[in-house]
């Protein structure tokens, strides 16, 4: 069991937040939206799912966290490689991964504000 932490970059102009390798067994760390930021961006999910269900999650407070939604009102929830387009103005974005075995995935969200 590992503690995964977002590695965050700029590339291109824009902010990338990565969270590599999760997996059932690991505790993701959340990112921290810049104060004043209301984020549009896209999120991906590859790699080997095992599985997996694996969420794109949000919250305002770092402690109680919900399943997001993309612009379309679908959750962001994906169980093998897949891409949502959202926008939100919530604190804090998390990664949350249930019912795998042997999964590894790598969500990497890319964001506009």
């Amino acid at each position: 069991m590992a503690t995964i932490t977002p590695a965050v970059s700029i590339v291109s102009g824009q902010t990338r937040v990565t969270w590599t390798g999760v997996s059932t067994a690991d505790t993701m760390t959340s990112w921290q939206v810049p104060a004043g930021k209301k984020l549009y961006g896209s999120v991906q999910f590859k790699s080997t799912f095992g599985a997996a269900t694996v969420k794109l999650q949000m919250s305002n407070d770092n402690t109680t966290f919900f399943d997001m939604k993309d612009k379309y009102g679908t959750a962001i929830s994906a169980t093998a490689a897949a891409i949502f387009d959202f926008d939100t103005s919530a604190g804090y974005l998390n990664v949350a991964s249930s019912g795998g075995t042997a999964d590894n995935v790598d969500v990497i969200v890319i964001l506009r504000s």
